[in-house]
């Protein structure tokens, strides 16, 4: 038997070989040769337990550096495993990172940074797959910088082994993502590029953001849109990429009389403000979101502008409505401020209140069963309950109040 100070040295040497996958992984999007030798344009994942499991631990390294470089626009891919050490006590064996990428990676990639370096000259004529659909320029600096968006669907089999490699990202940027299945002809892609010039006068692209929608049927013969997978990648953070992709997705449907309206599925909260923004943005200057018609409360008019004009769907077109009405309310005039918080508040409430009236209803008809253990009538909430569940409505209003004032505050700065 092990004596517990072995236990210990052996349990403290096999932590020293235990990294985490986020931290030794570097990512690139290559445009030139140079770029492989530079660490301006590496970036990091933001989650990798799709790749090296639920703990993002890496077992049986030390030094060890993962390189996974993408040509920025055809994303002809190299990946390079380094390491100073790795783990040689008997019966332990380190993991295999090599099979993990293949099967996260899923299409073909390089080994030999030679072979991909030879490859990049390939780049030059690469082109995006799809229709264009929207194109626009950026400053950047006392430059302006173009970009464009291309749709794509699952009919054109050199643009799904070209996704297959788009989404090694979306593993490694958006939480609980599955890999979409090419069988399935309801999916739409929407790629947003670049479009520069390389130093030899090349018109090139790269790969900036990419979005997925599943197109669900609704009766009688139209499709609800779903917005899937939105991803802008890091070195694209933080200039406004998502909404403008957002945007070209929903002038993409906003003319197609099938569409009844978009839906998202299960928003992150940085993209339901990014969401709420576009929305805002595009429903301001209507009729029915008006400041004078804000203060009245929300209206069905407002559902039928939002969803005619930008096929947005009753439940979100509320919440552009608490958006807009708390930019125009005087929160320093108590009467003003505390009307729309208890409206917020009334909101959220309102379905525990429906729940509560057919308790009520169900516990009166059971007076006249002629078998009353036939009916399941359940308690009404005590006192204390009801108490807690108050605090949390309050907490949760407060909550959604510094959500939206996010919201305002961008939507002021797109004003002054």
């Amino acid at each position: 038997m092990e004596s517990l100070g072995l236990l210990n040295v052996n349990g403290n040497r096999r932590n020293s070989f235990c990294v985490d996958g986020n931290d030794v992984m570097e990512i690139k999007l290559v445009r030139n040769p140079e770029d492989l030798m530079t660490e301006t344009c590496s970036f990091k994942p933001d989650m990798c337990h799709q790749v090296f499991g639920e703990s993002e631990q890496i077992f049986g390294y030390k030094g060890l550096k993962i390189k996974l470089y993408y040509a920025a626009g055809n994303l002809t891919t190299y990946i390079g495993i380094e390491y100073d050490e790795k783990i040689n006590t008997p019966g332990i064996e380190p993991d295999n990172i090599m099979e993990m990428l293949r099967n996260a990676v899923q299409s073909r990639f390089e080994t030999n940074i030679m072979n991909f370096e030879r490859l990049l000259q390939l780049d030059d004529s690469f082109r995006p797959h799809g229709q264009l659909i929207n194109s626009f320029k950026e400053q950047d600096g006392l430059d302006f910088k173009t970009y464009a968006v291309y749709v794509n669907d699952t009919t054109d089999p050199n643009f799904l082994e070209y996704h297959k490699k788009v989404q090694t990202f979306v593993i490694l940027y958006i939480d609980a993502a599955n890999y979409v299945n090419p069988d399935d002809g309801n999916w739409k892609f929407f790629l947003m590029y670049e479009k520069y010039l390389s130093d030899n006068m090349v018109v090139k692209y790269a790969v900036v953001g990419y979005a997925s929608v599943y197109e669900y049927y609704a009766y009688p013969s139209n499709i609800r849109p779903r917005l899937s997978q939105v991803l802008i990648l890091p070195p694209f953070r933080c200039n406004g990429f998502c909404s403008k992709l957002l945007n070209s997705v929903y002038n993409y449907y906003i003319t197609n009389r099938k569409v009844v309206d978009i839906t998202v599925e299960a928003p992150s909260q940085d993209f339901q403000r990014v969401r709420d923004f576009v929305d805002c943005k595009n429903c301001i200057n209507l009729d029915a979101f008006s400041p004078s018609k804000l203060k009245q409360g929300f209206t069905e008019e407002m559902i039928f502008q939002a969803r005619d004009n930008f096929k947005i769907n009753k439940k979100q077109a509320r919440r552009i409505y608490e958006i807009l009405r708390l930019k125009y309310t005087n929160i320093h005039n108590e009467d003003e401020y505390n009307a729309y918080l208890n409206e917020i508040k009334d909101r959220i409430c309102r379905p525990n209140k429906v729940a509560n009236k057919r308790i009520m209803k169900r516990r009166f008809w059971s007076y006249f069963a002629s078998d009353p253990d036939d009916f399941y009538v359940p308690a009404l909430p005590d006192n204390e309950t009801l108490k807690d569940c108050d605090e949390d409505i309050e907490d949760e209003v407060l909550e959604l109040k510094e959500q939206y004032e996010l919201v305002i505050s961008r939507l002021n700065k797109c004003t002054e």
